[in-house]
């Protein structure tokens, strides 16, 4: 991903391309070594050779017996030779072998980078990084030098890998990093004091590896081969034959100083290289923060035993480029006993090849099966007795000879092997299994397991035993990226196009260190585009099944999955699914596949890798009708033929029902208005009595309000007082008056009487019935008196009728 530039990383050297010293010649006027620079490689080798001399014999003998020499001690081969006895070599050693370097080519180390400072890039650390790595690793047929040096370490305990840099062609100063083979890993020298088992805490190396007399004068012409001061030592005993000459590469790391700035900011920029001073004065004028600390180069010196013939050359990394794959460690004190699986195998093998020749001699030494008979049995028939052996004969004639009572010929039975020997083959056979850690199982011979499942836990039981092999494979190559990583930022540390690899074994274009304006800033100042100059990062290996592995387990996961949840579900992984295939021309027909993606899943795609939208095709035109599809259309459009005259018949009746509603509808509506109408008739209707109810009410409360007021003011009055009392006074003379008059008018004819007696005869009759008058009001006859139990405005009683008896008075 894009990223600010914060400082620039050392420029590669010209002697960077540290690559294969065979492979080309060199030149030699510059970089001389130092007048101590033998002494030293001299003193330091020789340390070496002498703490590791007995492994590499060992190992040569593992790799020497592993071919198939050295199974027969000298002195038992010799007496054998001697008496004519059986000499056989059944070797079993390479099953064992390639049982483990097998297991080995299956596994597909994955490189993991993993950023640890602020400086580094996620995005860098997850595709950029790993991605270069698979392609070095592809480039340079990384696997066939990890799988030489595994196979080393397997069958000897040790072998060797390294990195180097070569140029990516001749018309380039472009460089690129490789991965190449060490053909001698047993005879690479590490410096004693290391202890780590990648080496990567040791201050130097040796390796070594062989020319031809011819080769060496023709690249070194002006060094003498023959100049060999040291060649009375064993540790110098084979740097020089008559065919060969020996040179070694010496790597070793020199003490040197590093100056750093480490800016206001937090920026940590490398002043060491700083030959200007230009850094310097910058860190400087801010105010940066600068400290020497203690640091390494790392040099390479080619030389052989008498004479420097290279360098040194600084190598632009911090690590020495050499990988060790380490067997099995023993560490016995201050010894250290190095082995692989071939070691624990010698004894075993050898008791079985004794095994085999001694049942072999022991078949040798007993006759053969003949035919059994007296001699007239075979003298007439002597040819065909004599071929029996050779020829096919469908029948054997013989003559019968009383002296055996006539009886046929009889076949001796055949030898019989030992059953002690057949016992010590079986036992070595089994010795071989259990000091490997390698049973029947693993190898895919028939044990007695006999469920699936028992065969796998022995299978994993092998697996374990041989482990210790397979986890130093993974932290080999772990230390292959280590270097590899560190490496990059000096190698490709200028702006150019790379190519990198995915997991799919896809190869994809890629700029790198690309500079372009910072689109958030001011339009000048800049930002690098994946730029690999900067940031720290770690390696890790995960060992897990190779990507085929992993293609065939994906392709039976989604077949599962289609059979679980159906077919109509291809359409979303077709493409998927395809490219899992081993078909030729599987890639193209996953492409056509993804036009056949719904589109909200070709959209997404799409948005993911950061493509434009993709163009929907039109829809495809239907494929014509099949002669069964035709008749079935014929009937299925006869059914719809039919059921449309039916349709048509039952719209027909609701067009009528329909009509019919209408004119209820209409109806309906019309007395709709006519309520409509009622309702607000009686809505006004109802309006107006309630404005006579309110005119009424009104009125009826100025009429109380006017009775209370001369109710209140008569109460007042004293005159009210005395008319009462004048009133009972009345009264009772009224009772007198009428008792007596009541007396005499029965017989009378009266006249009828006045309104005003009316009125005048029911007061007297009120007061008759002790009623106490209340109040006084207005009538249109004039004032009245009001009495007890009679409302506001009540009008007065109607009058008796008069009595006839009684005369008018």
């Amino acid at each position: 991903m894009a990223k600010k530039r914060k400082a620039a990383a050392p420029a590669a050297t010209e002697t960077a391309d540290q690559d294969d010293p065979k492979e080309a010649p060199k030149d030699t006027t510059r970089g001389k070594a130092a007048n101590g620079d033998l002494e030293e490689a001299i003193k330091r080798y020789r340390a070496g050779w002498e703490k590791d001399r007995d492994n590499q014999r060992l190992a040569y003998e593992d790799l020497a017996f592993l071919a198939e020499e050295g199974q027969w001690e000298t002195r038992a081969r010799a007496e054998r030779e001697a008496e004519g006895r059986p000499i056989l070599t059944v070797n079993k050693c390479p099953q064992f072998v390639r049982q483990v370097t097998g297991d080995i080519r299956q596994l597909r180390p994955a490189v993991k980078v993993v950023p640890v400072d602020d400086a580094a890039d996620k995005d860098v650390a997850a595709k950029i990084l790993p991605g270069m790595i698979r392609y070095i690793e592809q480039r340079s047929d990384a696997k066939a030098a990890y799988f030489s040096a595994a196979d080393q370490m397997v069958a000897a305990g040790i072998g060797h890998c390294r990195v180097y840099t070569e140029y990516a062609a001749a018309t380039t100063f472009d460089q690129e990093i490789c991965v190449g083979t060490i053909e001698d890993g047993i005879a690479v020298v590490w410096d004693p004091d290391a202890v780590h088992p990648t080496r990567r805490d040791a201050m130097w190396c040796f390796v070594p590896f062989d020319y031809s007399r011819d080769t060496f004068k023709t690249r070194w012409p002006d060094a003498s081969p023959d100049e060999l001061d040291y060649h009375a030592e064993d540790a110098f005993k084979d740097w020089l034959t008559g065919e060969t000459v020996r040179v070694t590469e010496y790597w070793r790391k020199v003490p040197a100083k590093r100056e750093l700035a480490l800016y206001p900011g937090g920026e940590m920029v490398d002043l060491t290289d700083d030959e200007d001073g230009a850094k310097r004065a910058d860190a400087e004028a801010v105010g940066a923060r600068i400290e020497q600390r203690d640091s390494f180069r790392v040099e390479r010196i080619l030389m052989t035993a008498s004479s420097i013939l290279e360098g040194p050359d600084e190598w632009p990394g911090a690590h020495i480029p050499i990988v060790p794959f380490m067997g099995e460690e023993v560490k016995i004190g201050r010894r250290i006993d190095r082995r692989g699986v071939v070691r624990g195998l010698k004894d075993t093998q050898r008791i079985y090849n004794y095994a085999c020749s001694a049942e072999a001699e022991v078949i040798a030494l007993q006759p053969k099966a003949p035919f059994l008979g007296t001699r007239k049995n075979f003298e007439k028939y002597l040819d065909e007795w004599e071929t029996a052996n050779s020829r096919n004969w469908p029948f054997l004639q013989f003559e019968p000879d009383s002296a055996n009572g006539g009886a046929a010929p009889q076949r001796v039975a055949p030898p019989v092997a030992s059953t002690g020997i057949s016992d010590l083959r079986a036992s070595a056979t089994n010795d071989m299994h259990e000091v490997t850690g390698i049973y029947p199982a693993s190898l895919g011979a028939k044990s007695n397991e006999a469920s699936g499942r028992a065969i796998l836990a022995r299978q994993r039981e092998g697996d374990t035993g041989t482990y210790v092999y397979i986890e130093a494979f993974g932290r080999a190559v772990q230390r292959v990226g280590e270097i590899v990583v560190d490496l990059i930022p000096h190698i490709y540390d200028t702006e150019r196009t790379i190519r990198i690899v995915g997991e799919d074994g896809k190869v994809d274009a890629l700029e790198i260190n690309k500079e372009q304006l910072d689109p958030n800033g001011d339009g000048i100042a800049t930002l690098i585009l994946n730029d690999l100059t900067v940031g720290a990062y770690e390696v890790v290996v995960e060992m897990g099944a190779s990507y085929a592995t992993k293609r065939e387990e994906a392709r039976d996961g989604m077949t599962q999955l289609l059979q679980a949840a159906g077919p109509e579900t291809l359409q979303l992984f077709l493409d998927l699914f395809v490219k899992q295939q081993d078909w030729p021309l599987a890639d193209k027909i996953a492409k056509r596949a993804e036009l056949l993606l719904p589109p909200p899943i070709r959209m997404a795609e799409a948005q993911e890798a950061g493509e434009p939208p993709p163009q929907m095709p039109p829809p495809a035109p239907p494929p014509p009708p099949t002669p069964e599809q035709q008749l079935e259309a014929q009937k299925i459009q006869a059914e719809h033929d039919t059921a449309g005259k039916e349709l048509s018949v039952k719209n027909q009746e609701l067009q009528v029902k329909a009509a019919s509603l209408d004119v209820d509808k209409a109806k309906l509506a019309a007395e709709m208005k006519k309520v409509d109408a009622d309702l607000e008739k009686a809505r006004m209707s109802h309006e107006q009595t309630m404005a006579g109810h309110a005119a009424s009410i009104a009125e009826k409360n100025a009429m109380a309000a006017e009775h209370q007021a001369t109710t209140a003011q008569m109460q007042a009055d004293p005159r009210y007082e005395a008319l009462a009392d004048a009133i009972e006074q009345l009264k009772a003379a009224v009772v007198q008056i009428a008792d007596s008059i009541g007396q005499h008018v029965d017989q009378l004819a009266v006249p009828p009487e006045p309104p005003f007696m009316t009125d005048l005869r029911n007061t007297l009759g009120k007061l008759a019935n002790q009623k106490k008058p209340t109040g006084i009001k207005r009538t249109p006859q004039g004032m009245q008196l009001v009495f007890e139990g009679e409302g506001e405005g009540a009008t007065p009683a109607p009058a008796a009728p008069p009595n006839p008896g009684v005369p008018p008075q």
